[in-house]
């Protein structure tokens, strides 16, 4: 079905999208392969659940993440955008 968005639902759109041979994506809306922030998330998960110790406080957590984010590196980043 694609994307609900109305601006891909337009009929301007999809005159435009057929008569151009646009392809449609057959991934869902939300898909992660979509939508890199997923992707990271699930990096800077696995990088939090290996330390130990485990935060326990707000404050901790937050430390731990800015920490790990700051781990993550530019070459991970650019090949989630592939």
């Amino acid at each position: 079905m694609g994307n609900r968005a109305a601006a891909h639902r337009a009929i301007y759109t999809r005159e435009i999208s057929e008569s151009s041979h646009i392809p449609k994506l057959t991934w869902p809306p939300g898909s992660p392969d979509l939508n890199p922030i997923e992707n990271i998330w699930h990096i800077l998960k696995n990088m939090l659940n290996k330390r130990p110790p485990h935060p326990t406080t707000k404050e901790q957590s937050k430390r731990a993440i800015v920490n790990e984010w700051g781990r993550v590196s530019e070459v991970e980043l650019l090949e989630l955008m592939d």
